[in-house]
């Protein structure tokens, strides 16, 4: 569901009949063209987060191609015992299990608002049960985050570029998307320091100052970056830009894209002999250990992370596997 969508103002048999037709599903399709219409419209107008956006689409095409071939002609065939049906043969784990359900219990209850289902066959079926004290995401030390660092090709602009990006990440725990994000503008001046503005998920934005490492980094990016001829460094044009198809050395206009980015961590880390698998979420893991190493409080990481809850920022806080470590080498035979 991330594909271009009308607008409001589209009619009902353009939904069916004009570009959208082949990304609506064929269940829905048949459920007439009013629930086309709002089946769309949940899409555009309750999910503002386009990873969101795209999550829930697939994880909605997904139940409805099962339901599918399953027997269910329409929406209205789908019933409780289909969708916990669906959720318990689901191979994926409990996270996106969960995530699956969320996306198709949201979507019915939008749809039972709307006027176009009675009941929502959803609503009381229950998720996996999912407990976790430590995150997943792998996260370097502070010898590896340093020899990342070190291990940049700094003569170009490429390689400060993809340098203070990481720098940013490891050093404000921002996520890439957020990170991405940021406009000119986003990097300025505020009384004696540079800050940075990040636009983060449900329509947040976080203020903080700049760390004076990252600082550096940032600057000398921007520095070189303003002095390539044929760039627009004017207000609302993207921080962070991708490269130039066959200008190794050269940035284009155009935003640096996430994926572009998670492909450029592998890569980078791979070159620098780092043997941990990282990916763009790693530096966020990595920058929180590393302030609560250092004395910082679980309360402020969590309000540097704009977590809602400090459990999910204590999901990144990896010193208990270091104790956990040195307690088990204590067993000498």
């Amino acid at each position: 569901m991330d594909a271009v969508t009308p607008t409001g103002s589209a009619s009902t048999a353009l939904l069916l009949t004009g570009g959208l037709a082949n990304i609506i599903p064929t269940i829905v399709q048949n459920s007439g063209a009013q629930t086309a219409h709002k089946f769309v419209e949940f899409f555009i107008g309750q999910i503002r987060n386009a990873n969101t956006r795209k999550a829930y689409g697939h994880a909605v095409r997904t139940f409805l191609d099962w339901c599918e071939k399953h027997g269910a002609e329409r929406l209205e065939d789908i019933s409780y015992i289909a969708v916990a049906s669906y959720i318990e043969q689901h191979p994926g784990s409990a996270q996106t299990v969960n995530q699956h359900l969320t996306a198709i219990r949201r979507l019915f209850v939008w749809l039972v608002a709307q006027k176009v289902l009675i009941l929502n066959p959803a609503e009381n079926v229950v998720g996996r049960k999912h407990r976790t004290k430590i995150g997943k995401t792998p996260e370097l030390d502070s010898a590896e985050t340093r020899q990342l660092l070190n291990s940049f090709d700094t003569t170009h602009i490429i390689g400060l570029r993809d340098r203070v990006l990481i720098s940013v990440m490891c050093y404000s725990f921002a996520r890439i998307s957020a990170v991405v994000a940021m406009n000119v503008e986003d990097y300025f001046l505020k009384g004696a320091n540079h800050w940075i503005r990040l636009h983060e998920k449900g329509g947040k934005y976080l203020e903080w100052p700049l760390h004076h490492a990252a600082n550096v980094y940032l600057h000398q990016y921007v520095e070189a970056a303003a002095q390539q001829e044929g760039i627009d460094w004017g207000k609302g044009m993207p921080l962070f830009r991708s490269q130039q198809r066959g200008r190794v050395q050269r940035l284009s206009n155009h935003r640096f894209d996430r994926r572009d980015a998670w492909a450029m961590v592998k890569r980078k880390v791979k070159d620098a002999g780092i043997n941990t698998d990282a990916c763009n979420h790693t530096f966020r893991a990595t920058g929180i250990t590393n302030f609560l190493e250092n004395g910082g409080a679980l309360e402020i990481a969590q309000e540097i992370a704009g977590h809602v809850d400090s459990r999910t920022t204590a999901l990144y806080d990896r010193r208990r596997e270091k104790v956990s470590l040195n307690e088990i080498e204590r067993v000498r035979f």
